[in-house]
């Protein structure tokens, strides 16, 4: 029952520490109070009306020569706001809505079982090597990662939007709040988990013990970090399936993109393993132990 380590400084767990659980209601309530700082409606993202090649754009129905033809007449810029709709290097958003859907799904499963496997196996077998130690109290410098990330919503809000999927993408995808409000919430919460992080492995870095009531700063913070890389996955994945473009002037090749969701589960796991103590804590506040 004990979590300690010269970076985390984390404290024994003595009794169930219910930090995580006092912060829960204001980070439902970010989404909500982000969306309110959207006072302009955003377009939602075309939807598939029938035949494979014929997509919604607004009102009006568009099939992929007429806005090939719009490109070729510099009104859209292929992968930036309508021009995603274009035909994107891996192909993927030229396929009926079905599939599309199956294979964005086939993709997050696969980043799933990556998660577990690096998460369990891998790392327990690595668990006490040389270059195990070497690394492992590095982990939290990801805490810049994010938190420069975090800022960047903000400064580069139009960039963050244009990879962030509307309703209707893959002929699922939802959410009950605008893509401008997604990227300012889910801003606040890598600026918030980042700096937690950093705070946490800065203060056992300095010697500082922090208040017990804090909990385990740094493992809460990997939690928070996890579960937000999650919920941003759909973005790595739009911008693969529509190329979508982040700047708005670099084209990513698919290899890129590719490479870009490899990574992901190894942030998962990574954040899993620092988040032990908190999850450690949960389970013991819902009498699992």
């Amino acid at each position: 029952g004990k979590f300690s380590s010269p970076l985390f400084g984390d404290k024994p767990a003595e009794a169930p520490r219910r930090s995580m659980l006092r912060a829960l209601p204001l980070l439902l309530a970010l989404p909500r109070a982000a969306s309110s700082l959207c006072v302009t409606p955003l377009r939602t993202s075309p939807k598939w009306i029938g035949a494979p090649l014929l997509r919604r754009a607004g009102t009006a129905t568009l099939s992929i020569a007429e806005l090939e033809q719009r490109e070729r007449a510099g009104e859209i810029v292929a992968g930036v706001g309508e021009g995603r709709e274009l035909p994107s290097l891996s192909g993927i958003n030229t396929l009926p809505a079905p599939l599309q859907a199956l294979t964005v799904v086939a993709i997050s499963a696969a980043i799933g079982g990556l998660t577990v496997a690096l998460a369990g196996p891998v790392f327990d077998a690595a668990r006490g090597s040389g270059l195990w130690q070497l690394s492992r109290p590095t982990w939290p410098l990801l805490g810049f990662i994010y938190l420069a990330a975090g800022v960047a919503h903000f400064t580069e809000a139009e960039g963050f939007e244009n990879i962030t999927p509307p309703n209707g993408t893959w002929g699922f995808w939802y959410t009950p709040f605008s893509p401008r409000a997604n990227v300012y919430w889910t801003g606040v919460v890598e600026i918030f988990g980042g700096a937690w992080m950093l705070f946490g492995a800065g203060a056992a870095l300095a010697g500082i013990a922090l208040p017990s009531s804090l909990g385990p700063v740094t493992s809460d913070a990997a939690l928070t970090l996890f579960l937000l890389t999650v919920l941003v996955t759909p973005a790595n994945l739009y911008a693969l399936t529509h190329n979508a473009k982040f700047p708005l002037t670099v084209e990513t090749p698919v290899i890129g993109h590719a490479v870009r969701l490899l990574f992901q589960p190894v942030l998962l796991a990574m954040f899993w393993e620092m988040a032990q103590p908190t999850l450690f804590d949960a389970k013991a506040n819902l009498g699992l132990l």
